[in-house]
């Protein structure tokens, strides 16, 4: 679908800023320029362009005049351009998978967003490895990977930095960051990860001086890497045993959500056994057997995600009857409960300083409320916004920590994109497919919510006053009147 009344700017990379990797400069989530946003996204108003596309949830990169995406469709793992202006397809990439790694049901195949610079498109695969093409769609080269196994399915997207490819490949067998040299393909320094196992968040990089740091959330750590050589500098424990999030930079802190499944204060917790009796025990043994424990929908919920992510009692009756006689007894669910109340590690918004002069980097404040598990925290205009399940939207002011609101947007069910923000706008996506604009102010204002009538996992990408969207099965391009 194309309007006639709306155009999108078509000027080369060298004209104007770009989105180039997940979520867009330097991972911030904001837009690099001061066009004029949309306050709506209506597909009756202003919708600019329609694109079909093949499955996948990695977000779009917005370089020049191309919009970059992946896909996965049976074996085949793709690399799409299309036309900014007219959301045609200018060419597709494909490779065949001999096996795809597997995923978690809320990830997918093809879930790392592209790195892109004015002259290269880089692409990874969990399922494949590394794929680079020129922005005419031509080979440049290829790094098949071994398909490692990763509790989830790989997620983390490539960035780069002044023609240097930043990978990092956290998995259960081996993990590592590296620095490539995107001309070619050549290693430039590997850091072996030892110790930390899957984690599915991207890198990104903080400046200070001279100083250029890779930043990379891994298992319990967030850890700070020399660019120059990926000597280690400083690392800050006692985080989340499942990184998914990517911190932000900036006001001389970095940003980042530390999500703990027993301490979260919207996550519903274990019952008592008492209370699985009453619901469960059919034939009132005072036990439970796998036949009773079936209709359990969850004993561990992350709330109001529509039940995705939930733990039913089943999937631990193996681990839990302990003499295997088929029966679970209340001293063997007092295993889940110690198994949950191990679960230390730090719940909670935080804002780090890291090591500078010799001071030792450390936790200036943190937020317990409003803690996301997947969407990527925002830091714009002062204030460090999350939205997490349910649509539960929570500000704070980013030098203080001070708590500003914390309210529901009123788009309800589970939330994967990280918000993204410009023209003192915030743009949030459930995955129920319902888009939200909000104010950027120290209290919830929201300016509109559109259902676009699709599930949506991909973060948006902002640029030249058009938000590009990504559902299930299509790419739209929302403009706004200055756009026209």
């Amino acid at each position: 679908l194309s309007l006639a009344s709306v155009s999108c700017p078509t000027e080369t990379l060298s004209d104007e800023p770009a989105w180039g990797r997940f979520r867009g400069p330097g991972g911030s989530g904001v837009a690099p320029d001061e066009a004029p946003l949309p306050e709506q996204l209506d597909p009756a108003v202003n919708l600019m362009w329609s694109c079909a596309l093949p499955p996948g949830v990695s977000s779009p990169c917005v370089v020049g005049s191309s919009v970059f995406l992946t896909s996965c469709q049976g074996s085949l793992l793709s690399t799409h351009c299309i036309d900014r202006a007219s959301g045609a397809v200018r060419w597709t990439r494909s490779v065949e998978a001999s096996a795809l790694e597997r995923t978690h049901d809320v990830n997918h195949p093809a879930a790392a967003t592209c790195a892109v610079d004015e002259d290269h498109v880089v692409a990874t695969f969990g399922s494949f490895g590394l794929l680079a093409y020129d922005h005419d769609g031509q080979e440049l080269w290829r790094r098949p990977l071994p398909v490692r196994e990763n509790t989830f399915g790989s997620a983390a997207s490539p960035i780069l930095v002044d023609g240097v490819l930043v990978f990092v490949r956290d998995t259960n067998a081996e993990s590592a960051l590296e620095a490539i040299d995107v001309a070619t393909g050549a290693t430039l320094w590997r850091k072996e990860r030892a110790g930390f196992g899957s984690a599915w968040s991207t890198p990104v990089l903080r400046e200070a001086g001279d100083l250029r740091e890779v930043l990379v959330y891994g298992v319990g750590w967030l850890t700070a890497y020399d660019l120059a050589d990926g000597r280690e500098r400083w690392a800050v424990p006692g985080l989340t045993d499942e990184p998914i999030v990517t911190p932000v930079v900036g006001e001389g802190l970095v940003f980042v959500t530390s999500y703990n499944m027993k301490t979260n204060l919207e996550v519903e917790g274990l019952p008592p056994f008492s209370e699985l009796l009453v619901e469960l025990d059919l034939d009132g043994s005072g036990a439970l057997s796998r036949e009773e424990v079936e209709p359990n929908e969850s004993v561990l919920s992350r709330a109001d995600a529509d039940g995705e992510g939930d733990h039913p009692l089943r999937i631990f009756f193996r681990w839990l009857d302990g003499d295997r006689d088929g029966a679970l007894t209340a001293a063997e669910y007092e295993n889940l409960l110690a198994w949950v109340d191990g679960f230390a590690h730090t719940n909670g918004l935080l804002a780090i300083r890291p090591e500078t002069d010799g001071q030792r980097a450390e936790v200036l404040w943190s937020e317990p409320r409003g803690v996301p598990e997947c969407p990527s925290p925002l830091l714009y205009r002062g204030r460090v916004f999350t939205v997490k399940n349910g649509g539960l939207a929570t500000c704070v002011e980013a030098s203080s920590g001070k708590l500003l609101f914390s309210d529901r947007i009123g788009s309800r069910g589970p939330w994967y994109a990280s918000p993204v923000a410009g023209d003192g706008k915030l743009y949030v996506a459930s995955a129920r497919g319902e888009v939200s604009v909000l104010a950027a102010s120290d209290g919830l204002e929201v300016l509109s919510t559109v259902d676009l009538g699709e599930r949506i996992q991909a973060t948006p990408a902002l640029l030249g006053g058009v938000v590009y969207v990504r559902t299930e099965t299509r790419l739209l391009a929302f403009g706004s009147p200055q756009t026209r």
